[in-house]
Protein backbone atom coordinates (compact mmCIF):
# COMPACT_ATOMS: atom_id res chain seq x y z
CA UNK A 1 0.00 0.00 0.00
CA UNK A 2 1.32 3.43 -0.93
CA UNK A 3 0.96 5.86 1.92
CA UNK A 4 0.41 9.58 1.47
CA UNK A 5 2.66 11.98 3.35
CA UNK A 6 1.21 15.29 4.48
CA UNK A 7 2.67 18.18 6.42
CA UNK A 8 0.13 19.78 8.75
CA UNK A 9 -0.18 23.18 10.37
CA UNK A 10 1.54 25.02 13.13
CA UNK A 11 2.17 28.57 14.14
CA UNK A 12 4.43 30.08 16.74
CA UNK A 13 3.86 33.38 18.51
CA UNK A 14 6.81 34.79 20.43
CA UNK A 15 6.67 37.86 22.66
CA UNK A 16 9.49 39.44 24.65
CA UNK A 17 11.16 42.66 25.74
CA UNK A 18 14.71 43.95 25.72
CA UNK A 19 16.23 44.88 29.07
CA UNK A 20 18.14 47.73 27.40
CA UNK A 21 14.92 49.33 26.14
CA UNK A 22 12.34 51.19 28.22
CA UNK A 23 8.69 50.83 27.20
CA UNK A 24 6.18 51.05 29.98
CA UNK A 25 3.29 49.51 28.08
CA UNK A 26 5.28 46.73 26.38
CA UNK A 27 3.60 47.38 23.00
CA UNK A 28 6.94 47.10 21.19
CA UNK A 29 7.34 43.40 21.94
CA UNK A 30 8.33 41.29 18.97
CA UNK A 31 5.63 38.86 17.88
CA UNK A 32 6.49 36.12 15.44
CA UNK A 33 4.48 33.92 13.08
CA UNK A 34 6.33 30.94 11.60
CA UNK A 35 5.31 28.38 9.01
CA UNK A 36 6.93 26.00 6.53
CA UNK A 37 6.08 26.36 2.88
CA UNK A 38 3.11 28.16 1.37
CA UNK A 39 0.69 26.89 4.01
CA UNK A 40 1.09 26.33 7.72
CA UNK A 41 2.96 23.06 8.14
CA UNK A 42 4.61 20.98 10.81
CA UNK A 43 8.34 20.33 10.99
CA UNK A 44 8.06 16.63 10.19
CA UNK A 45 6.00 13.90 8.55
CA UNK A 46 4.70 10.47 9.58
CA UNK A 47 3.55 7.32 7.80
CA UNK A 48 0.00 7.60 9.17
CA UNK A 49 -2.01 10.83 8.86
CA UNK A 50 1.01 13.15 8.70
CA UNK A 51 0.00 15.03 11.83
CA UNK A 52 3.05 15.74 13.96
CA UNK A 53 3.24 18.63 16.41
CA UNK A 54 6.15 20.20 18.17
CA UNK A 55 7.04 18.38 21.34
CA UNK A 56 8.07 19.76 24.70
CA UNK A 57 11.67 20.98 24.67
CA UNK A 58 11.82 21.50 20.89
CA UNK A 59 13.96 24.59 20.28
CA UNK A 60 14.15 27.30 17.61
CA UNK A 61 16.93 29.89 17.23
CA UNK A 62 16.32 33.41 15.95
CA UNK A 63 18.85 36.09 15.03
CA UNK A 64 17.79 39.68 15.61
CA UNK A 65 19.52 42.54 13.83
CA UNK A 66 22.31 44.22 15.85
CA UNK A 67 22.58 41.22 18.22
CA UNK A 68 25.46 38.82 17.56
CA UNK A 69 24.10 35.53 18.92
CA UNK A 70 20.63 34.04 18.36
CA UNK A 71 17.80 33.97 20.87
CA UNK A 72 16.64 30.53 21.97
CA UNK A 73 12.93 29.65 22.10
CA UNK A 74 11.73 26.46 23.79
CA UNK A 75 8.35 24.78 23.35
CA UNK A 76 6.74 24.01 26.71
CA UNK A 77 3.13 23.20 27.50
CA UNK A 78 1.89 24.35 24.08
CA UNK A 79 3.63 27.72 24.20
CA UNK A 80 7.06 29.04 23.21
CA UNK A 81 9.21 30.53 25.95
CA UNK A 82 12.13 32.83 25.18
CA UNK A 83 15.50 32.33 26.82
CA UNK A 84 16.01 36.10 26.55
CA UNK A 85 13.72 38.90 25.49
CA UNK A 86 13.74 41.43 22.67
CA UNK A 87 11.79 44.46 21.49
CA UNK A 88 11.69 46.49 18.31
CA UNK A 89 14.24 49.30 18.31
CA UNK A 90 11.72 51.63 16.67
CA UNK A 91 8.44 51.59 14.78
CA UNK A 92 9.65 52.72 11.34
CA UNK A 93 12.90 51.06 10.22
CA UNK A 94 13.18 47.69 8.50
CA UNK A 95 15.03 44.97 10.43
CA UNK A 96 16.23 41.52 9.35
CA UNK A 97 15.21 38.43 11.32
CA UNK A 98 16.78 35.00 10.72
CA UNK A 99 15.52 31.76 12.23
CA UNK A 100 16.42 28.09 12.19
CA UNK A 101 15.41 24.73 13.64
CA UNK A 102 16.67 22.80 15.54
CA UNK A 103 18.60 24.94 18.01
CA UNK A 104 20.32 23.17 20.89
CA UNK A 105 22.38 26.10 22.17
CA UNK A 106 23.15 29.74 21.29
CA UNK A 107 26.51 30.50 22.91
CA UNK A 108 29.14 31.00 20.23
CA UNK A 109 26.65 30.51 17.39
CA UNK A 110 27.05 33.08 14.62
CA UNK A 111 25.06 33.85 11.49
CA UNK A 112 27.89 32.40 9.41
CA UNK A 113 28.22 29.11 11.34
CA UNK A 114 24.91 27.72 12.56
CA UNK A 115 25.28 24.08 13.70
CA UNK A 116 23.40 21.55 11.58
CA UNK A 117 22.27 18.06 12.69
CA UNK A 118 24.59 15.09 12.22
CA UNK A 119 23.19 12.90 9.43
CA UNK A 120 25.78 10.12 9.78
CA UNK A 121 23.71 8.30 12.42
CA UNK A 122 20.06 7.58 11.53
CA UNK A 123 17.56 4.84 12.32
CA UNK A 124 15.64 4.77 9.02
CA UNK A 125 12.42 5.40 10.96
CA UNK A 126 10.32 8.26 9.60
CA UNK A 127 9.22 9.11 13.14
CA UNK A 128 12.78 10.29 13.83
CA UNK A 129 13.03 12.64 10.84
CA UNK A 130 11.75 15.64 12.79
CA UNK A 131 14.75 15.46 15.11
CA UNK A 132 17.19 16.12 12.24
CA UNK A 133 15.10 18.09 9.74
CA UNK A 134 16.93 21.43 9.40
CA UNK A 135 14.78 24.48 8.61
CA UNK A 136 15.73 28.09 7.91
CA UNK A 137 13.79 31.30 7.44
CA UNK A 138 14.59 34.93 6.62
CA UNK A 139 12.34 37.96 7.01
CA UNK A 140 12.94 41.69 6.55
CA UNK A 141 10.17 43.78 8.04
CA UNK A 142 9.33 46.77 10.23
CA UNK A 143 7.10 47.14 13.23
CA UNK A 144 4.59 49.15 11.21
CA UNK A 145 4.27 46.49 8.47
CA UNK A 146 2.16 44.19 10.63
CA UNK A 147 1.76 45.63 14.11
CA UNK A 148 5.02 44.18 15.37
CA UNK A 149 4.56 40.69 13.94
CA UNK A 150 7.61 39.14 12.26
CA UNK A 151 6.01 36.76 9.80
CA UNK A 152 7.99 33.77 8.54
CA UNK A 153 5.14 32.98 6.16
CA UNK A 154 4.42 33.07 2.44
CA UNK A 155 7.60 34.00 0.58
CA UNK A 156 9.43 34.16 3.93
CA UNK A 157 8.36 30.72 5.13
CA UNK A 158 10.75 28.26 6.71
CA UNK A 159 12.29 25.95 4.11
CA UNK A 160 13.81 22.46 4.38
CA UNK A 161 17.56 22.40 3.76
CA UNK A 162 18.19 18.65 3.56
CA UNK A 163 16.74 16.18 1.05
CA UNK A 164 14.33 13.51 2.30
CA UNK A 165 14.55 10.01 0.81
CA UNK A 166 11.76 7.51 1.58
CA UNK A 167 11.86 3.90 0.38
CA UNK A 168 8.70 1.86 0.93
CA UNK A 169 9.39 -1.90 1.00
CA UNK A 170 6.56 -4.29 0.00
CA UNK A 171 6.68 -8.10 -0.22
CA UNK A 172 4.35 -9.16 -3.08
CA UNK A 173 4.04 -12.75 -1.80
CA UNK A 174 2.22 -12.40 1.50
CA UNK A 175 2.77 -16.08 2.28
CA UNK A 176 6.52 -15.46 2.63
CA UNK A 177 8.12 -14.09 5.73
CA UNK A 178 10.05 -10.97 4.75
CA UNK A 179 12.32 -9.16 7.18
CA UNK A 180 14.59 -6.25 6.34
CA UNK A 181 17.89 -6.62 8.17
CA UNK A 182 20.06 -3.60 7.33
CA UNK A 183 20.90 -1.23 4.51
CA UNK A 184 23.59 1.09 3.20
CA UNK A 185 23.39 4.34 1.24
CA UNK A 186 26.58 5.27 -0.61
CA UNK A 187 27.10 8.53 -2.45
CA UNK A 188 29.65 11.33 -2.51
CA UNK A 189 29.19 13.63 0.47
CA UNK A 190 25.66 12.51 1.36
CA UNK A 191 26.22 12.81 5.13
CA UNK A 192 29.25 15.11 5.25
CA UNK A 193 29.07 17.49 8.28
CA UNK A 194 28.01 21.05 7.45
CA UNK A 195 27.20 24.33 9.16
CA UNK A 196 24.69 26.83 7.78
CA UNK A 197 25.52 30.43 6.88
CA UNK A 198 23.00 33.27 6.67
CA UNK A 199 25.69 35.51 5.17
CA UNK A 200 24.01 37.38 2.30
CA UNK A 201 27.19 37.22 0.21
CA UNK A 202 27.57 33.43 0.51
CA UNK A 203 24.50 31.88 2.11
CA UNK A 204 23.80 28.19 2.53
CA UNK A 205 25.60 25.05 3.66
CA UNK A 206 29.33 25.10 4.32
CA UNK A 207 31.51 22.12 5.22
CA UNK A 208 32.44 22.13 8.88
CA UNK A 209 35.71 20.30 8.11
CA UNK A 210 37.61 18.72 5.26
CA UNK A 211 36.24 15.19 5.67
CA UNK A 212 33.74 13.82 3.14
CA UNK A 213 31.34 11.28 4.63
CA UNK A 214 29.81 9.27 1.82
CA UNK A 215 28.30 6.20 3.52
CA UNK A 216 25.21 5.98 5.70
CA UNK A 217 24.82 2.58 7.34
CA UNK A 218 21.64 1.54 9.14
CA UNK A 219 22.23 -1.63 11.14
CA UNK A 220 18.74 -2.66 12.26
CA UNK A 221 15.64 -2.41 10.07
CA UNK A 222 13.89 -5.48 11.48
CA UNK A 223 10.95 -3.51 12.88
CA UNK A 224 10.40 -1.37 9.76
CA UNK A 225 8.59 -1.82 6.45
CA UNK A 226 10.07 1.35 4.96
CA UNK A 227 13.31 3.28 5.17
CA UNK A 228 13.40 7.07 5.52
CA UNK A 229 16.58 9.13 5.74
CA UNK A 230 17.78 12.69 5.35
CA UNK A 231 20.80 13.38 3.16
CA UNK A 232 22.68 16.48 2.07
CA UNK A 233 21.54 18.10 -1.17
CA UNK A 234 24.21 16.84 -3.57
CA UNK A 235 24.89 16.28 -7.26
CA UNK A 236 26.95 13.11 -7.73
CA UNK A 237 28.96 11.75 -10.64
CA UNK A 238 27.52 8.28 -9.96
CA UNK A 239 23.97 7.46 -8.81
CA UNK A 240 23.33 7.09 -5.11
CA UNK A 241 23.86 3.39 -4.36
CA UNK A 242 21.34 1.63 -2.15
CA UNK A 243 22.10 -1.83 -0.74
CA UNK A 244 19.44 -3.76 1.15
CA UNK A 245 20.07 -6.89 3.19
CA UNK A 246 16.93 -8.88 3.96
CA UNK A 247 15.60 -12.35 4.81
CA UNK A 248 12.87 -14.28 2.95
CA UNK A 249 11.63 -17.50 4.56
CA UNK A 250 14.84 -17.77 6.54
CA UNK A 251 17.17 -17.23 3.57
CA UNK A 252 19.34 -14.13 3.52
CA UNK A 253 19.63 -11.96 0.42
CA UNK A 254 21.36 -8.78 -0.63
CA UNK A 255 20.35 -6.42 -3.43
CA UNK A 256 21.86 -3.15 -4.70
CA UNK A 257 20.99 -0.52 -7.25
CA UNK A 258 21.81 3.01 -8.30
CA UNK A 259 19.00 5.43 -7.48
CA UNK A 260 19.51 9.07 -8.45
CA UNK A 261 22.46 11.38 -9.12
CA UNK A 262 20.85 14.59 -7.90
CA UNK A 263 19.24 15.21 -4.51
CA UNK A 264 17.99 18.77 -4.23
CA UNK A 265 17.38 20.78 -1.08
CA UNK A 266 13.84 20.41 0.16
CA UNK A 267 13.00 17.44 -2.08
CA UNK A 268 10.96 14.49 -0.82
CA UNK A 269 12.09 11.53 -2.94
CA UNK A 270 9.56 8.73 -2.50
CA UNK A 271 10.23 5.29 -4.00
CA UNK A 272 8.52 1.91 -3.68
CA UNK A 273 10.50 -1.35 -3.64
CA UNK A 274 8.45 -4.46 -4.37
CA UNK A 275 9.72 -8.00 -3.81
CA UNK A 276 8.44 -10.38 -6.51
CA UNK A 277 9.69 -13.96 -6.97
CA UNK A 278 12.98 -13.24 -5.26
CA UNK A 279 13.60 -10.04 -7.18
CA UNK A 280 13.35 -6.61 -5.66
CA UNK A 281 11.76 -4.14 -8.09
CA UNK A 282 11.55 -0.39 -7.60
CA UNK A 283 8.24 0.99 -8.87
CA UNK A 284 5.86 3.88 -8.35
CA UNK A 285 8.55 6.45 -7.76
CA UNK A 286 7.74 10.07 -7.02
CA UNK A 287 8.77 13.09 -5.01
CA UNK A 288 6.45 15.44 -3.18
CA UNK A 289 6.77 18.89 -1.65
CA UNK A 290 9.12 19.26 0.06
CA UNK A 291 9.47 19.17 -3.90
CA UNK A 292 8.17 16.47 -6.24
CA UNK A 293 10.58 14.53 -8.47
CA UNK A 294 9.56 11.52 -10.59
CA UNK A 295 12.08 8.68 -10.81
CA UNK A 296 12.44 5.91 -13.39
CA UNK A 297 11.68 2.31 -12.38
CA UNK A 298 14.69 0.36 -11.16
CA UNK A 299 14.87 -3.42 -10.79
CA UNK A 300 16.98 -4.96 -8.05
CA UNK A 301 17.86 -8.67 -8.24
CA UNK A 302 18.38 -10.26 -4.85
CA UNK A 303 21.52 -12.37 -4.44
CA UNK A 304 21.62 -15.15 -1.87
CA UNK A 305 24.20 -14.55 0.88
Amino acid sequence: MIRNFLLLGFSLVFCACNNESVFSDGDMAVKLLAQIGSTQLSKTVTDTDGSVSFYDNDKVGMFVENVENPFLWTYKNNIWEAEKSVEWENRSDDFEFLAYYPCEYTEGVLRTSVPMPDLSVQTGNIDDIGKKDFLVGRCVTSYSDNNGIVSFAGENSFTHVFSLLHLNIVNENQSQSFIMESCTFSGEGIVTPYVYSFDSSSPGMKKSGTEEVSVLQIEDLSSLSSVTVLVNPVVMDEPLKFTLRYTVDGHKYEASAGLVKSLTAGSFNKLTLRLVDGELSMIGNEVRDWNVIMLEDIVLIGTSM
